[in-house]
Parts: structure tokens; sequence; C-alpha cells
């Protein structure tokens, strides 16, 4: 029987004279078997079991790069988070001039990985919101009480926002720590949502050793929240997804420390890949990013093939929200929705300091903006 194979396209700028063929095998070996080619056992080429070159295509330019299709054996990586990263882009991403621009996986890999448990139906179910992009917002700054973090986000609750998540810097520190931060912030979520009769949910950020993180994944849960944010280049990117999926709870991811795959034109993976399609592969049902015209270097066309990979129609798998986000205000929601259309989460977090000392008028601001530029989209 044949093993199913899955496809990578990395973008190969060779650094020396060699063949883009000799550069190509280095690939197929060096993410495989990892021995000098002629060593390999001729059954691991009859079998598959090295990497296979299926086409490569000249890109020209200056210097001259090419596109190289390689394939791999499913069952090689065993469908598990570690194994599939070392494959895609394990050794070989220790040489330059490589950047992985695709991957292709096999409706057997995206059944065993999952992909987001909620998804964007998912989500605006729980929080009934139809017809207009999420309004979500991240709590700063770090070093506030517990005390003054809730009293912050039961403003914000007020006003209406859907989501509202840790900053990726608030963890287990001793001026908020984790259960007392988290307990007092659902409770006043909780509390705003009985008044105004909607429905806003509150993502912690779990983070430290991998005990400590289960710890706070339980006590979340406990506590009535609907999900967590998670770092998934800090904690390790299985660790997160495993233990949301074990406590049912959502996952938004943060793109702290993946910031080197992506600014190196000739090397690294590109933003869809890494924040895109393996985030969602994994199981994100919002992932955050860089947007466009921020304080970030992400380009338009990067930031919408982002979110065209977390939306794209994939067999079995759920869609999952872009969230563009890093200096965005409330000014910029009517083009925001403009670019990335209704299918998004729409993330505005220091401007809304900003914007008001009441969190609840800033949040409204954000809400009612947002009602107007669909409104005046739809006509």
């Amino acid at each position: 029987m044949t093993a199913e194979r899955f496809t990578v396209t990395y973008r190969v700028t060779p650094d020396d004279a060699r063949s883009i063929e000799a550069h190509a095998k280095d690939i197929c070996i060096e993410e495989t078997v990892e021995i000098p080619e002629d060593a390999v056992p001729a059954s691991h080429w009859e079998q598959g079991i090295v990497g296979r070159i299926e086409s490569i295509t000249e890109r020209g330019g200056q210097p001259t790069d090419y596109d190289v299709r390689i394939s791999y054996r499913v069952d090689i990586t065993n469908n598990e988070i570690p194994n599939l990263l070392n494959v895609v882009f394990g050794n070989i991403s220790i040489r330059r001039g490589i950047k992985v621009i695709d991957i292709a996986f096999t409706d057997e890999q995206v059944k065993a990985f999952g992909g987001p448990r909620f998804g964007t139906d998912g989500l605006r179910k729980a929080l009934n919101v139809f017809g207009r992009p999420l309004a979500t917002t991240a709590i700063k700054p770090l070093g506030l009480s517990a005390r003054e973090l809730a009293t912050l986000c039961g403003g914000y609750a007020r006003g209406g926002l859907d989501i509202i998540k840790d900053d990726h810097g608030l963890i287990d520190q001793h001026f908020h720590p984790f259960e007392e931060r988290v307990a007092r912030i659902q409770e006043a979520v909780r509390e705003a949502n009985a008044k105004t009769g909607r429905i806003t949910h509150y993502y912690p950020m779990v983070a430290g050793r991998f005990d400590a993180i289960e710890k706070q994944m339980a006590f979340a849960q406990a506590q009535g929240c609907f999900g967590v944010l998670v770092a998934p280049m800090l904690v390790g990117p299985d660790t997160g997804y495993y233990l949301a999926r074990k406590y049912d709870l959502a996952v938004m991811t943060h793109p702290t420390f993946t910031g080197t795959h992506f600014h190196d034109p000739r090397h690294g993976m590109t933003p869809a890949i890494l924040l895109g399609t393996l985030f969602r592969l994994f199981g994100a049902d919002i992932s955050v990013f860089p947007n466009y015209g921020g304080r970030f270097t992400f380009t338009e066309a990067e930031c919408h093939d982002l979110a065209d990979a977390l939306r794209g129609p994939i067999k079995g798998m759920k869609a999952a929200f872009p969230s563009p986000a890093g200096g965005m205000t409330i000014e910029k929601v009517g083009a925001m929705l403009d670019a990335y259309g209704e299918e998004t989460a729409l993330l505005i977090g220091g401007a809304l300091l900003r914007y008001s000392p009441d969190p609840a008028i800033s949040a409204r601001a954000f809400v009612d903006a947002l009602e107007q530029a669909v409104k005046a989209k739809k006509g």
C-alpha cells in the first residue's frame, strides 16, 4: 500500500554555486533521514521515506530563487505537532535562504489535528453576535492590581465588547496573580452581562511550566471562562492546544516570539503559514496578528494572505477568526471592515485607554463605530 503524502512548498535562494536540484535534495534528506545521500538505504528511496521532489519552478529575480515542492510521508510525522514541525522546517531551518510558503495537508492530517474546536460559527453562536465583526480588546497595562483590572474589564463589558483578553504580558505576577485576577475579572464580566443582557467573554492568558498551565486551564474553566489566550511559541505549540481541548476552552493565539520567522524575505515561514495555516490546523479559533498600518511591519498582502489562510475552505476544518491588531484605533474601524470583512475579530487595545478614562464609554464607542460601519457598508 502506498503511504499518503503531504506537500510543502519552499522558496529557496541558493547561497552557493550548486544546482537548485542539489539544494532541494538537501531539504529532502535533512528533514527525514539526515544522513549522507550515499548512505541512504535503497529501500528508503523505494518506500518514499526520504522527502520527494515534486516540482521546481524558477522565479527569477536578483538573486535567483525557486519554488520547490517536496512531499513527505504522513506517517513520518505520526500526526503530532512536534513531529510535523520537525519535518516541515526542522534542521533545514538552520540553513539560510529557505522559506516555507505553502503546505498542502491530507484529509487524514486535517482530521487528526482537528483544527478549531469552535470556529467562527461556534464563537458567534456562543456570543450571540451575527452580521458584524467581533469587537475585542486586550487588557492593558501590566502592573495594575487584580482589582483595578477587574474594574477596567467590567467597564469594557458594560460597553458591549464581545471578547476581553488578557494582554500576553499578564501572567502570574505577584501584583496580579493568576487566580485572583481571573476570579475578579470573570466576576466583573459576569455582573456586567447580567446588567446589560449581552454576552461578553473573558480569555485569560495561560503561561508557565506545564503543570502550572494545566492548573490555570482548569481554574479558568471552573470560573466559567469560555476561552483562553495562548502564545504557542512561548509554551510550546502543542501544550496550549492539548490542554484547551482537555478543558473544553476556545483558543485565541498570540504571535509573540514568532517574528524571526517573518522578517528575512528569504528565510523562515510566511505569516500566513505560521499564524494562519498551522495555528488553525492545531486548534486556534482566533489568531491575533499585527495589522498593516499599525506599529509593526506586516504588509497589506501578508495580512490578507493570513486572513485567507484562517478562513479559507478546507475540507473537514472549521474557519477561524483573523484578529488584526497592533496600533489600531476606533477611527480605523471602517477601513478595517473594508479590508477584512465581517468574519473578523477586530482588536483595539491601548487606544481604548486613550479614548476615554471610562472604559464603558470607550467600548461603546468602538461597538457603535463598528455597527455604523457595517450599516453604511450594507447601504
